[in-house]
């Protein structure tokens, strides 16, 4: 088999930085992986690219797979979530090719054999590397760079044992070890404001991009909802215990009206946002009931927003202001592409 493979980003335009340097360690993984799937008998084609935008690093990769009439395109990635993400996953195009369906699978399995996270197989039709590619394509999530369990767990393999577990997978072979690592669902907010994680409230969300896709929900801290360097059109919001109240600003606008259901089909009451236009703030307010009152007090909706390309700005506490607190998430005029709240 032929295989374009890169190491995602350039050293000219940097991904993800936490704990680790995506891009190097990525590059790290590209130059480790090459032999292990040279000695499978499979070509190897490098679509790495040293370009100085996302555009042209993109094109670049997409644009050597093409050129070279490879079987499969594969690009190699980690994420980032602040620290609260966990996990391997692998993103697809769509179910169609039970092959990449079957690979993708085998490598989240090797990971979580190793302890990390199966975040399983996911599909998304508007990644450039999965859209633009002749081939079938597929994006390997390897870990969470800002992520402390998972960054000890790539520097206990070392970038040759992370390549060992993608090789593998490709060739449909398992590893030793345990069962896949679920995290604990933290409660921690940086405040002594009641958290609603004491009162076991699980809050449920996802969002809309404006595109038009519509990316899986999250529960709490498991993730966030968004994808990197995508804007968003849409919030959905529901939780298991009281209710919940929310709404959004959009760009170059103001608020939109509270929502206080969670369905896509729902254009009135189902989801915040409207279809297209860029949201750069979201407000959230959990109805504590009585039964948790009693128990626990008034619990609180924490949530955060990331704009693009930067970093997280601080929690916020359902609609308080003062204090550092501004009723809301985010900054008006500036999209966002990470959401989270628990």
């Amino acid at each position: 088999m032929k295989i374009g493979l890169r190491g995602g980003h350039s050293p000219n335009c940097k991904g993800a930085v936490g704990i680790l340097d995506e891009q190097a360690e990525v590059r790290k993984i590209y130059n480790a992986l090459v032999p292990k799937l040279q000695a499978q008998g499979h070509t190897v084609v490098d679509c790495n690219s040293n370009a100085y935008d996302v555009n042209s690093e993109l094109s670049e990769g997409t644009n050597k797979a093409n050129s070279n009439g490879c079987d499969v395109y594969i690009t190699i990635h980690m994420n980032a979530s602040g620290g609260a993400g966990n996990g391997t996953e692998c993103w697809l195009y769509d179910g169609s090719n039970g092959t990449m369906n079957s690979i993708a699978d085998n490598i989240c399995n090797n990971f979580a054999k190793k302890g990390f996270q199966n975040r399983g197989r996911k599909y998304n039709t508007g990644y450039h590397d999965l859209n633009a590619s002749a081939m079938p394509a597929m994006i390997v999530e390897t870990l969470f760079c800002d992520n402390s369990h998972d960054a000890n767990l790539y520097n206990s393999l070392g970038s040759s044992g992370i390549a060992e577990l993608i090789a593998k997978g490709i060739a449909g072979q398992t590893v030793s070890g345990g069962g896949s690592y679920t995290p604990p669902v933290s409660g921690s907010g940086g405040s002594s404001s009641n958290s609603s994680g004491d009162a076991e409230v699980v809050f449920t969300y996802a969002v809309k991009l404006t595109d038009g896709t519509i990316l899986p929900f999250v529960s709490n801290l498991s993730d966030y909802a968004g994808l990197p360097e995508r804007t968003i059109a849409g919030i959905a919001i529901k939780v298991n215990k009281g209710s919940v109240k929310y709404r959004v600003h959009v760009k170059g606008g103001g608020w939109y009206p509270y929502v206080t259901g969670c369905n896509w089909n729902d254009i009135n009451n189902g989801w915040a946002g409207d279809n297209g236009i860029v949201i750069d703030a979201v407000e959230v307010y959990y109805n504590t009931p009585a039964d948790i009152i009693n128990t626990y007090g008034y619990q609180k909706a924490q949530y955060r927003v990331a704009p693009i390309g930067g970093g997280y700005y601080p929690w916020q506490f359902d609609n308080e202001v003062g204090n550092g607190q501004d009723g809301y998430a985010g900054v008006f005029g500036i999209a966002f592409d990470k959401f989270q709240l628990f």
